[in-house]
């Protein structure tokens, strides 16, 4: 903000600057100099100073010394030319000098003292301009007046303005990083249930199948453990990993089966340097479309790899038996989420082509996003009002602060000049038009301006503008007669913000080219021409200091909006990885620790072949192996005591059939009440009873009607108590009869 209203005053004490040497200009060649040496002294000082203050303005900053300096030399000039009264120094010149000291000292001056300096400041031009009549002197402080007004109110504004946008972000980022850590968390969940299935699934199934080689059973299960105990570390940024190392050294133990298949290769010589995540998620895919080949009784596997780091194809094709991909099931997790979903977390895609008889190949697509031009990923075109909103929040308040006080003011000039030259009735109507438009803008800053309505209300504005210089005298562009020039100021300064600068930039020439047509046709009676262009210069600056003061204030706001923008967005992906890094290293952790004491020593022994009996070696794998199943079914459900109590009764004799299929990027109900329903059923189910047959849990996930389903077979009026006791106080349904027992409860919503 502070930024904002620097570059703001900067942009004007320019324009300032380039009027007053002009001036100076003009005293030397009328050789006025040594006839007014006081106001030409006073004309460089201010020039020298303005000067100054706008390269501190644009560069460096601007304080309490520049407020004070500034109400000095006001008061300096103002006195030289009450003292001497040169021609050359017309009202709006003197304007000039009051506005400068009057906004410095209202925006960088505690109130208590800063604004009765600009009341003398104000004073001080009335003064001087006495003998010019007291309405025309007191006519003459309504620029500096209004712009002192504006300051007072738009510095607060602004700053209040920005004060809120930073509490909005940093309120956006509080809620950005709570959605960022359960994101993260939620992808952590999908990547161990993936770590489970692929890996350490195939490691149990490869030790629990009769047949399957020791070679190949230590492989796999060096490669879970591996998997399992390096966690969840995450890379640094920009970290690549060569795909064709990775592929080289995983696809000769990955295909299993008998008789085993042969396996060829074709990648890229060279190597191929990918992102980390991306080379991972190939090789994860890739791995798991080659384990799927010891199912399809394949004589040979083919892996080709093809493309560059922009893209790349990685296909997997075997000559097996092949099968209908329309009849996998959505809910297959080999084929939908190591493979497929696994490509599309990292923005690539993979299809699967196979028919019965005919082999079946699976192809990884991947390519890298377009830069922008900046670097980065493309974030999307930003709107307009996107950025300033990001840099003030509502652009209303700071554009009123502007330029409602300009337009208040000149209601009563343009009132009072009507009334003493009657000619501009025509022009006063025009005004009060312009006025009521650009209020109705004003009350619209912060949505769209069409170009159409913009364009019309610049022509007309324009046009009325330059008009009035057909009807006042030719000495009258040294004044307030020729109000209507600078009447134009608010409507510009206020389109130029919220509009394309184009339009504004032509309307401004053209009032510019058609002012300098009527001025050189008839120009104010002056000593030299260079003395004649400082009379008319004050009221040609007048609308193009509006425009200036407007484009600065907009490439100010649009700069810091977009600062505001990008730091919000480096911040939310340095919070979304930062999250993610911590989630994952969590969940691992807490996800380990629920089955390192049963699986991770079995595929450790299984790894180092330290288990020698194979038909213990068979039963313990089908076994861990179906527990990872549950857990793959319900994750984090669960727990040891479970497990203990689910695999006591498989190995009693009962068949335990889990069926589910958990949403982990949405999840539809409340886990927790979730997690705790399904331990309590289950316990009720089994513990302190006779081990039942059969038991069958079906899991209905969802947005629709989630619930819990459980029949056990036979029935059992005991166990139908407990589950009775177990599912109270809530609503549910429970029959037993002689050959079951059936329960089914709805889950909570979240």
């Amino acid at each position: 903000m502070e930024s904002a209203l620097r570059r703001s005053f900067a942009g004007m004490a320019l324009l300032f600057v380039v009027a007053w040497w002009i001036v100076v200009a003009s005293l030397v060649v009328s050789g006025s100099v040594g006839l007014h040496p006081l106001t030409s002294a006073a004309a460089v000082l201010f020039a020298g100073c303005t000067a100054a203050w706008a390269y501190r303005g644009a560069f460096v900053r601007i304080g309490r010394y520049d407020a004070l300096t500034a109400v000095a030399v006001a008061l300096a000039v103002h006195a030289a030319y009450a003292l001497e009264q040169p021609d050359e120094i017309v009202t709006g010149l003197r304007c000039m000098v009051t506005v400068t000291a009057v906004l410095l000292a209202v925006a960088y001056l505690p109130g208590v003292w800063g604004r009765p300096l600009a009341v003398v400041c104000l004073a001080a031009q009335v003064a001087a301009g006495w003998h010019e009549g007291m309405w025309t002197a007191l006519e003459g402080i309504w620029p500096p007046f209004a712009g002192g007004v504006a300051a007072a109110v738009l510095a607060p504004v602004m700053r209040g303005a920005g004060e809120r946008a930073d509490a909005a972000v940093r309120e956006d980022l509080d809620a950005s990083e709570a959605a960022a850590r359960e994101q993260a968390a939620r992808r952590s969940q999908r990547d161990f249930q993936r770590l489970l299935h692929d890996d350490v699934g195939a490691a149990l199934r490869a030790a629990g199948t009769r047949g399957v080689p020791v070679d190949e059973q230590r492989a796999e299960a060096r490669r879970a453990v591996a998997g399992l105990t390096a966690g969840a570390a995450p890379e640094e940024d920009g970290a690549e990993t060569d795909l064709v190392s990775l592929l080289s050294g995983l696809v000769a133990t990955s295909v299993g089966g008998l008789p085993r298949p042969r396996v060829s290769t074709d990648f890229p010589s060279g190597g191929l340097p990918l992102p980390h995540e991306v080379a991972a998620a190939c090789t994860g895919a890739a791995v798991e479309a080659l384990r799927n080949v010891r199912y399809a009784g394949a004589s040979h596997v083919h892996v080709r790899l093809s493309g560059d780091r922009r893209a790349l194809e990685l296909a997997v094709c075997d000559n097996g038996k092949g099968f209908s991909v329309s009849q996998v099931r959505k809910t297959a997790v080999g084929l939908q989420d190591s493979v497929r979903q696994r490509m599309t977390d990292v923005g690539g895609e993979a299809d699967v082509h196979s028919e019965p008889g005919r082999g079946t190949t699976v192809r990884l697509r991947w390519s890298s996003p377009v830069a922008a031009p900046g670097g980065g990923v493309p974030a999307g075109r930003r709107g307009r009002l996107e950025t300033l909103r990001a840099a003030v929040g509502d652009v209303r308040a700071p554009l009123a602060a502007v330029c409602l006080p300009y337009l208040a003011v000149m209601v009563v000039v343009a009132v009072v000049r009507t009334v003493h030259m009657p000619q501009m009735v025509a022009h006063l109507v025009w005004y009060a038009a312009l006025t009521a438009a650009t209020c109705i803008l004003l009350g619209r800053a912060h949505r769209r301006i069409s170009a159409k309505v913009a364009a019309v209300l610049l022509v007309v504005a324009t046009a009325g503008a330059v008009s009035s210089l057909l009807v006042i005298p030719p000495e009258g562009i040294t004044d307030y007669r020729s109000w209507p020039i600078g009447a134009v100021t608010p409507l510009l300064t206020l389109l130029v913000v919220v509009r394309p600068l184009r339009q504004t930039a032509l309307a401004l020439a053209c009032e510019e080219a058609g002012i300098v047509i009527l001025v050189a046709a008839d120009p104010p009676a002056a000593a030299t021409p260079t003395g004649a262009v400082a009379m008319a210069l004050p009221a040609m600056l007048a609308p193009a200091m509006g425009v200036v003061m407007g484009l600065v204030i907009r490439r100010t706001l649009v700069t810091l909006g977009g600062a505001v923008l990008d730091a919000h967005r480096h911040r939310m992906v340095v919070v979304a990885t930062e999250s993610a890094a911590r989630a994952r290293a969590v969940q691992h952790r807490r996800r380990l620790a629920e089955i390192d004491e049963q699986v991770l020593p079995f595929l450790r022994s299984v790894a180092t072949g330290e288990t020698h009996d194979p038909g213990a070696l068979r039963g313990r794998a089908d076994r861990l192996a179906q527990s990872i199943r549950d857990e793959l079914h319900l994750p984090g459900v669960f727990d040891r005591p479970l497990r203990e109590l689910v695999g006591g009764a498989r190995e009693s004799g009962c068949v335990v059939t889990v069926h589910a299929h958990a949403d982990l990027d949405v999840p539809p109900v409340d886990a927790a009440a979730r997690t705790a329903l399904v331990r309590s059923v289950l316990s009720a189910a089994l513990r302190g009873q006779e081990t039942p047959a059969e038991m069958v849990l079906s899991i209905q996930d969802g947005a629709r009607q989630p619930g819990l389903s459980l029949v056990v077979m036979p029935g059992d009026t005991r166990r139908a108590d407990a589950l009775r006791a177990a599912l109270e106080p809530g609503t549910y349904t429970l029959e037993d009869t002689a050959d079951l027992t059936w329960a089914e409860v709805s889950f909570r919503r979240s």
